[in-house]
């Protein structure tokens, strides 16, 4: 019998992290697994929401807060293995889903799919890109705050921030730990082009009022993040 869909399961999650006026974040566990994930909320220009990483289905009063400042209209799933809970997610908020075109086919075996990152209605102040030097084709995120005057970098798997004590036994042994880094899995099984990435992790360095790298997995970085960039790209 083919599998049934996972429905909405409200797993365990911290509270709203509120980053700027347009960005907030959420961060809960991956369910079955001893990692942590994020989920990131943007308001856009038109007040709409966009949602980025992997969606996280959140308890009733959080679920309220976040429709109450925004209209939800857009979820960017980074990649196929991120989709554990983006179609009943999608569902209960309305959502459009958008993905990198690499992954479509696995994609819309699971959801319906309104387009790729090509696809997703432009914003000034929000720039969705794929990742240069990478198989999976997942994005990157740039939010600008405050008139533009400070900019937060949102990434997905390409970088980790991953706290020893977050990770379960496995991920330490498998080197999750410590960062912004590229982990060893993730070089392993999806980048091809090691000086693509380092030069876009530069270019990325050098964005006009950068302010805070924040990744998917892990902890944020909201001092010296052009330096956690450089030394990230370095290490590859």
């Amino acid at each position: 019998m083919p599998k049934q869909p996972r429905p909405w399961i409200v797993t365990s999650h911290d509270p709203l992290e509120k980053l700027e006026d347009n960005l907030w974040a959420v961060q809960g566990d991956v369910p079955g697994i001893p990692f942590k994930r994020r989920m990131f909320i943007i308001k856009r220009s038109d007040g709409t929401l966009m949602f980025f990483g992997m969606a996280i289905p959140l308890e009733e009063g959080l679920l309220a807060e976040v429709t109450a400042w925004g209209r939800p209209a857009i979820l960017v799933v980074t990649h196929d293995q991120h989709m554990i809970d983006a179609r009943p997610f999608a569902e209960r908020l309305g959502l459009k889903i958008y993905g990198p075109k690499p992954c479509e086919a696995k994609m819309r075996a699971r959801a319906d799919i309104a387009g790729m990152l090509e696809d997703v209605p432009p914003d000034p102040n929000v720039l969705v890109m794929p990742v240069a030097g990478v198989k999976n084709g997942e994005p990157a995120v740039i939010v600008k705050s405050d008139g533009g005057r400070r900019v937060s970098l949102l990434v997905s798997d390409v970088l980790q921030n991953n706290s020893k004590e977050s990770l379960g036994l496995l991920p330490r042994i498998m080197g999750f730990g410590g960062g912004p880094k590229v982990v060893p899995v993730f070089r392993m099984m999806f980048l091809k082009d090691k000086g693509a990435l380092k030069r876009q992790l530069a270019e990325w360095a050098a964005l006009p009022g950068l302010s805070r790298l924040v990744p998917c997995h892990g902890d944020g970085v909201t001092s010296g993040a052009a330096a956690a960039l450089k030394a990230a790209a370095a290490a590859i």
